[in-house]
């Protein structure tokens, strides 16, 4: 059976490299370092789910939701940020996210929010 695919979307690369650790054994997991490279790699391959943090140089986690929910609509995308207000929580659903994680998060939020987001 294939593995899912994830892209996992983030400036820090100690988060990229975690995500990546914590799920490269049951997923197939591509990486970005920021949302113009995530935008490039969406526009050539279509991802079972993103991952993105909200706020990164040039092209904004917001931006690649957008993107994804126009291009690859059945993509579900989950944004990770450790700039969590009410507003860009409620952005990033009305956007078409399908959960917000604040950081730090657990392993356990994490994966529960991937379960959850499989299942929508």
């Amino acid at each position: 059976m294939e593995k899912k695919s994830i892209l996992i979307v983030d400036d820090e690369e100690v988060i990229r490299d975690f995500l990546f650790e914590v799920l490269c054994d049951d997923y197939q997991i591509s990486t970005a370092t920021d949302g113009d490279e995530a935008i490039e790699q969406i526009k050539v391959r279509s991802f079972d789910l993103i991952i993105t943090d909200l706020k990164m140089p040039r092209v904004s986690g917001e931006e690649v939701v957008k993107f994804a929910q126009e291009t690859t609509p059945k993509s579900k995308v989950i944004v990770i940020s450790g700039y969590s207000s009410l507003y860009s929580v409620s952005q990033s659903v009305n956007s078409g996210a399908s959960a917000f994680l604040s950081k730090p998060f657990s392993i356990k939020e994490l994966l529960q929010a991937i379960d959850n987001a499989a299942t929508e």
